[in-house]
C-alpha cells in the first residue's frame, strides 16, 4: 500500500509538471545519509535516566527526480537505525526513526537495553557499530550511511527477574523468574478477578497485551508503545503464570484447589496475600513424612482467551528434586519434617519464584483475612423508611482495593454512614472531607456523610483509598441481547426504585452476552453471571434456549440480581 501511495504521488506530480505526453519523471530513490554522534558511553545502573548517546544524520527527506521542476512529498523515505556488535552487521537491533527527523537521543537505560540484546558483556568496553538504512520502497535498493563506531561499557542487567507492575505501572512487589535468563518468565501469582498488570524486564522493557480496536488480544504480548496492560480471567486466586518474550505470548493456569495425600492428608487453603497454600492437621508423630500435592487447573492462553468454558483442564502438581520444590503435570514425593506431635501446619510457599518451599511448623497457620461481601449504607433512606436500618448495600467489586459499588435510593434527613457488618453499630466509616458527591472517609468519624438530593445514585467506595463518589442515575439500559448493541431503555418500578424491567423479543443468538448500562454511558455498566451482577464485570451470559420467546428482564440493584420471566 505504501509503494502504491508513493507511485501515485509521482504520477500526479508528473501529470502536473510534464509539458509533453512522452515525458517520464524518475527518481533514484533514497539518498544515503551521513551519520555522526556524541561519542563513547560508559553506562551506569545508578544513572539510568542520564543522557548517554545522541545520534545525528543529514536530511534525506526530500526526494530528487529527473525533472528539477517536480516537487516530491516529504516523509516518504524510511530511515532505520541499525546497531551491531560486529562490523559486518550480521546480527542487528534495529529501530525505525520518525519521518523527517534528523537526530535521536538514548538514555543509559535505553542504550544498555540495546547492547544487552546484542549480548555485550557488562562492565567491559565494547565497540558498537551503528548505521542508518534508507529506503523509498520495498522494490527499490536500500542505501546505507557511513558506519559510526563508538565504545560502550554496559552495566549488568538482571535477566532472571521479571517485575510485576500494577495497572498504573507501580511496583506490585510480585515477581516472575526466568531461571535461565532466556526471557521466559514464570511463577505463581495471587490475584483478584480481572487483575490488570504489566511485566517489566531488568533492562526496563515493558510488556503488555497487544491492543487493537477490536478489543485486544488477551494473551498475545507486545513491548511497543501501543500495547495495553495484561488482564487475568474472572476468577480470583492462584495462577501459575508464564510470560514468554521469545514467542510473544503468555498463559495463566488457574488452580482452584490442591489436595495433599500420603503421610499427611487434606485439602489445602490458599492465602492470596501471602501467595501460599496451607493445611492445618493433627500430627500423630514427629519426624520425616512423605506427601504428594496435586490438583487440576484451568489453562487460559492465546487460543482460549479469558473464556472460562474454553479453558483447558490441566494437571497442577508439585514434586521435589534435589531438595527443590518443582511444578509440572505429574506429582512426585515431597519429604517434609514434622517438628512435634499435635496441631501443625503444612505450608507450600510460592512467593519466591526462584525458590518454592514446602515446610511444616507447629501450631495452626494464619488464614487470609476475608473482605466483607457488602458495605451497608445506613441512614441513606431514613426520609422514606422512618429510621436507620440495614436495607441498602454496596457490593464487593475489587477485593484487593476493597472497592464496593452499588445503587442506592437516597432520601436522607441527617446524612449516612457506611457499615462493614450488618447490625454491628460500632464498625463504620463516615466523613473525613468532601461534599455530597465525592470526598474522603474516616473510620469512626463523628461526622455523617452528607447526602445529595433525593433520588437514585451509583455509590463507589474504596476503603483502601478511603474515598467515595456518587453519580446520579437518570436512566438504565440493557444491550447485547440478540447480539444487538443498540440500547433498550428499562422502566423503573413504582414499588421499588432500585428495580428496573424491560421486555425483549428474543429472535437470535446472543454469543457475547449482554450488559446493563447506566445513563447510556458505556463506561458505567454492570456485567456478571447468570443471576448476579458485577460492576464493570464480564458480559452477563444469556441462554439461547429462549430464542423465539418474549421475556421480561428484571434488574434488582438492591440485591444486585438479574432475572428473566
Amino acid at each position: 500500500m505504501k509503494n502504491f501511495r508513493i507511485l501515485l504521488a509521482l504520477i500526479l506530480l508528473a501529470l502536473t509538471a510534464c509539458e509533453n505526453d512522452g515525458d517520464i519523471i524518475t527518481t533514484d530513490g533514497a539518498d544515503a545519509v551521513t551519520l555522526s554522534g556524541s561519542g563513547d558511553a560508559v553506562l551506569s545502573a545508578e544513572s539510568t535516566d542520564a543522557l548517554a548517546l545522541t545520534l545525528y544524520w543529514t536530511d534525506n527527506s526530500r526526494l530528487t527526480t529527473s525533472d528539477s521542476r517536480v516537487q516530491t512529498p516529504i516523509g516518504t523515505i524510511v530511515n532505520t537505525l541499525e546497531f551491531a556488535a560486529a562490523e559486518d552487521f550480521s546480527d542487528i537491533v534495529s529501530e525505525q526513526t520518525d519521518a523527517g527527523t534528523t537526530s535521536k537521543q538514548y538514555t543509559a537505560e535505553a542504550l544498555n537495553s540495546i547492547v544487552g540484546r546484542l549480548g555485550l558483556e557488562a562492565n567491559t568496553p565494547h565497540p558498537l557499530y551503528i548505521r542508518i538504512s534508507s529506503v523509498l520502497a520495498e522494490n527499490m535498493p536500500t542505501q546505507y550511511s557511513n558506519t559510526y563506531i563508538i565504545n560502550v561499557t554496559p552495566y549488568e542487567i538482571d535477566r532472571t527477574t521479571g517485575y510485576v507492575l500494577n495497572a498504573d505501572k507501580s511496583d506490585s512487589g510480585s515477581r516472575l523468574a526466568a531461571r535461565n535468563g532466556d526471557g521466559i518468565y514464570a511463577g505463581f501469582q495471587g490475584v483478584g478477578a480481572w487483575y490488570n498488570w504489566w511485566l517489566q524486564e531488568g533492562d526496563g522493557t515493558l510488556w503488555g497485551n497487544i491492543g487493537d480496536d477490536g478489543g485486544g488480544k488477551p494473551f498475545i504480548i507486545s513491548s511497543n508503545e501501543q500495547h495495553w496492560n495484561f488482564w487475568y480471567p474472572g476468577q480470583s486466586g492462584c495462577y501459575y503464570t508464564t510470560v514468554n518474550t521469545q514467542k510473544q505470548e503468555w498463559t495463566a493456569l488457574y488452580i482452584p484447589s490442591l489436595t495433599v495425600s500420603g503421610d499427611i492428608e487434606g485439602q489445602m487453603e490458599y492465602n492470596r496475600k501471602a501467595n501460599a497454600w496451607t493445611l492445618t492437621f493433627n500430627a500423630q508423630k514427629a519426624g520425616s513424612a512423605t506427601i504428594q500435592i496435586a490438583g487440576t487447573g484451568a489453562l487460559y492462553n492465546s487460543s482460549t482467551g479469558t473464556d472460562d468454558a474454553a479453558a483447558v483442564s490441566t494437571p497442577a502438581c508439585f514434586g521435589q528434586s534435589g531438595g527443590e520444590i518443582t511444578f509440572g503435570t505429574s506429582a512426585s514425593d515431597i519429604n517434609v519434617e514434622i517438628p512435634a506431635t499435635g496441631t501443625a501446619t503444612l505450608t507450600l510457599d510460592l512467593s519466591n519464584p526462584l525458590e518454592w518451599t514446602c515446610t511444616v511448623k507447629e501450631g495452626a497457620g494464619e488464614s487470609e483475612p476475608t473482605a466483607a461481601a457488602s458495605l451497608w449504607a445506613v441512614g441513606i433512606d431514613d426520609g422514606t423508611t422512618g429510621g436507620w436500618n440495614f436495607d441498602q448495600q454496596l457490593f464487593l467489586t475489587d477485593e484487593d482495593a476493597l472497592r464496593y459499588v452499588g445503587l442506592c435510593n437516597v432520601n436522607s434527613l441527617w446524612g449516612y454512614r457506611l457499615y462493614t457488618e450488618k447490625d454491628v453499630w460500632d464498625n463504620y466509616y463516615a466523613l473525613n472531607s468532601g461534599d455530597a458527591l465525592s470526598g474522603t472517609l474516616l473510620k469512626g468519624s463523628e461526622n455523617n456523610l452528607p447526602a445529595p438530593d433525593a433520588g437514585l445514585y451509583l455509590i463507589d467506595v474504596g476503603l483502601n483509598a478511603l474515598s467515595y463518589a456518587l453519580t446520579a442515575v437518570q436512566s438504565v439500559q440493557i444491550t447485547g441481547i440478540n447480539d444487538d448493541w443498540n440500547l433498550t431503555q428499562m422502566t423503573q418500578s413504582t414499588d421499588d426504585p432500585c428495580v428496573f424491567t424491560a421486555q425483549v423479543s428474543v429472535s437470535a443468538s446472543t454469543p457475547w452476552g449482554f450488559k446493563v448500562l447506566l445513563n447510556e454511558n458505556w463506561d458505567t455498566y454492570f456485567g456478571g453471571t447468570s443471576g448476579a451482577m458485577v460492576y464493570q464485570g464480564e458480559n452477563i451470559p444469556f441462554d439461547d434456549g429462549l430464542i423465539g420467546s418474549t421475556i421480561t428482564v428484571s434488574v434488582d440493584f438492591r440485591n444486585n440480581s438479574i432475572s428473566f420471566e
